[in-house]
Parts: structure tokens; C-alpha cells; sequence
């Protein structure tokens, strides 16, 4: 069985420090967790004691600054940007939304734990919890709580970019084909040399199995381990749309070069346009196209925004 604490201690320190979209609104003075404040002794300066040895806040905090210093004040200073944009153009984050995303990703990635230390569900992480003196439900609780103000700053962000988002139309065809569009379904084969990929075609035609072929022999390893499958694509988008286009289910392309290499693809399946007409889900796709921009935006703007402010740092480290 793992060791719990760390496995939670890391899954806590993962799931906040790192998030680089939270909001400001709360201040550098006010990042004692409250777990801590409620440990403290009266006097407030002992924090723990190891066989009669006393450990002080003073020192918990110069471990923590050495530890994450650079990127904890880096977080609280993107943090405190946001939150002066947002409320110099009066947005705010909806604490319902801000709910639903905080479960969610707290379910996503309990889910992740559970799985990657081989235990069957989340009754048996409980259980396990509860053997340390712990619960499922407060840990899920005191989590949630220490991510809350990273969710919402993200929430606040997304808004702030998605002011500068303007979907033409173009974008909203291009959209509906993407979703509701024909697709095909196709696996590849990818070599480096014409010459090999004129012997891997000869070897297919001759009755060779695709999928061992793709497994062993193309370059692409992320679709090689897939027996060669693709992600679907429409008739005409790329290169591969217009030379798969005609072509049946179980047929091979011809040689296709591209910058990668010399493609043979077999077509797997052929999925038809759905019956959606574009006026009806326009709504829809306009959501769709805003947050794929949003999030290709998000980063670039932050960093933009970050260095029009004035940013003075004194923390100093040893």
C-alpha cells in the first residue's frame, strides 16, 4: 500500500502551487493556511514539537520560502494582477461556476490517485484514510478550499481574454464542419524513404497486416502504439482529407509525403454529416470557438499584462 501522506502531500502541492491562473483577491498577508492557525499553540510561535524539540513558525516559514518561495510569490503576484483587472472592469467569477469546476477537478483527480496506486474506488481510499486518523470527505473539503481562490482567478482570466475574442464566421463554418462535418477514420503508416514506404505499400497489397506493420515499422510512435490510428479528419482538411476523400473503408492511399515522412494510410471507417444545421447549434459553436481561442490567448495576455504593471520583488532567499 502507498504511503498516504505523501501520496496526499504531493496530489495538495501539485494541485495548487503550480496553478498559474489564480485570483488576487487574496493578499500576501493573508497566506497562512487556516489548518496552521489552528495548530499553533497559544503564543502563536510553536508550531510542532519532536521529542521536546520545538519547531517555530519562524522556521516553517523559512523552509516553505526556500522550498517554494520564487513560485509561491510568483502566483500571489498573477494572482493580484488579475484581480486588479477584473475589478478595474467590474468582473466577477460566479461562485456557483466556481464551484462546479473546484469538484470537478477535485473528483478528476482523486480519480487519477485511486487509479495510479491500484486501488479499486474511492471506498478504498477512505478506508485507508481512516486508518490514519483521516476522511475522504474533509480532505476532499480542506482541498477545496486551498484551490478555491486558483479557480476562481482562472474563471476571472478566461473573462478578462475572452473581452478581446471575436468569432467571425469563417471560424463558425470551419467549427460546424470540425464537429458536425463527414470524417474519416483512418490509420498511417510512416516512413523516412520513399523507396521504404514503396515496400511497405507492396508488402500491404500483398496481403500484409496493417496494424503489425504500423506497430513495427512506422516512425510516428504515437500512432504506431494505436496499430496506426489517427485522429479523424474531414475530406478535405490537410493533406490526408483530399488524398482519402474517394477512397472506401478497408481501401489504402497512395504514397503521401510530408514533413514528417513518406504516409500510407488505409481508411478504417467513414462517418456521414450529422442532420445539425448550422443556425441551430451557432449558439453552441460560438462557445465552442470562444474557448479554444481563450485558452491559446490566456497565456500570452497574462504575460502582457504582467509586464505593463509595476512588479518590485524583495524577497530574498538563501
Amino acid at each position: 500500500m502507498p504511503n498516504l501522506f505523501g501520496m496526499l502531500y504531493i496530489f495538495c502541492v501539485l494541485i495548487f502551487l503550480p496553478n498559474l491562473f489564480p485570483s488576487a483577491s487574496m493578499a500576501a498577508q493573508d497566506t497562512i493556511p487556516p489548518e496552521l492557525e489552528e495548530m499553533a499553540v497559544p503564543g502563536g510561535d510553536i508550531v510542532a514539537e519532536v521529542n521536546g524539540q520545538k519547531i517555530t513558525r519562524q522556521e516553517l516559514s523559512e523552509f516553505l520560502i526556500e522550498s517554494f518561495g520564487e513560485e509561491a510569490l510568483d502566483v500571489l503576484i498573477r494572482r493580484v494582477v488579475i484581480h486588479q483587472q477584473a475589478q478595474k472592469l467590474g468582473i466577477t467569477a460566479d461562485p456557483q461556476e466556481v464551484n462546479q469546476r473546484v469538484n470537478a477537478l477535485l473528483e478528476g483527480e482523486i480519480g487519477r490517485l485511486v487509479k495510479t496506486w491500484g486501488m479499486k474506488d474511492q471506498a478504498e481510499l477512505s478506508e485507508e484514510l481512516s486508518k490514519k486518523g483521516m476522511d475522504l470527505p474533509t480532505l476532499k473539503e480542506r482541498t477545496a478550499a486551498r484551490i478555491r481562490k486558483a479557480m476562481e482567478g482562472e474563471i476571472l482570466l478566461e473573462k478578462l481574454v475572452e473581452r478581446t475574442v471575436t468569432v467571425t464566421d469563417e471560424e463558425l463554418r470551419q467549427a460546424f464542419e470540425d464537429e458536425y462535418g463527414e470524417k474519416i477514420e483512418a490509420a498511417q503508416i510512416v516512413v523516412s524513404t520513399k523507396k521504404d514506404a514503396e515496400e511497405i505499400l507492396k508488402k500491404l497489397k500483398a496481403g500484409a497486416d496493417f496494424d503489425i506493420l504500423a506497430r513495427n515499422e512506422s516512425i510516428d510512435r504515437l500512432s504506431a502504439a494505436n496499430g496506426g490510428k489517427m485522429r479523424p479528419f474531414g475530406p478535405n482538411e490537410g493533406v490526408f482529407g483530399p488524398a482519402t476523400a474517394k477512397l472506401e473503408k478497408g481501401q489504402l492511399s497512395d504514397i503521401i509525403k510530408t514533413d514528417d515522412g513518406y504516409h500510407i494510410l488505409k481508411v478504417i471507417n467513414k462517418k456521414p454529416r450529422g442532420n445539425e444545421q448550422f443556425n441551430d447549434v451557432k449558439p453552441a459553436l460560438e462557445k465552442l470557438v470562444k474557448q479554444r481561442i481563450v485558452r491559446k490567448r490566456r497565456e500570452p495576455w497574462l504575460d502582457s499584462l504582467l509586464e505593463r504593471s509595476e512588479i518590485k520583488k524583495y524577497l530574498i532567499t538563501y
